[in-house]
């Protein structure tokens, strides 16, 4: 019974460690990249790459918490519109996304 709470706390302690780490932030960031990516493939550009584009894109706004934030706010600004919407409205939001 020992072993059991010794292991639970250690399971405890290191989803702590790796939440502080920011592994939930990386692995938001891959998605809203590749959210971001893909809207931007689907709404300006049929031949954009956006595998390229989602690997920098992840590159930077973990390397950065101001590229993080635009990130965040890009992807809320396009989230609910169409395309010539987002493209409108969010071009200032997201110009530094989109490489």
């Amino acid at each position: 019974m020992r072993k059991i709470a010794t292991a639970i706390v250690g399971l405890v302690f290191v989803g702590s460690v790796m939440a502080g780490c920011g592994a939930a932030d990386a692995i938001d960031n891959k998605i809203t990249c590749r959210d971001v990516c893909n809207r931007y493939k689907d709404c300006v550009d049929d031949d954009y790459n956006v595998d390229s584009c989602a690997s920098e894109c992840e590159a930077e706004a973990n390397a950065d918490e101001d590229k993080e934030r635009q990130l965040e706010i890009c992807d809320e600004c396009i989230e609910d519109r169409s395309c010539s919407g987002a493209v409108f409205n969010c071009t200032t939001e997201c110009a530094s996304v989109i490489n």
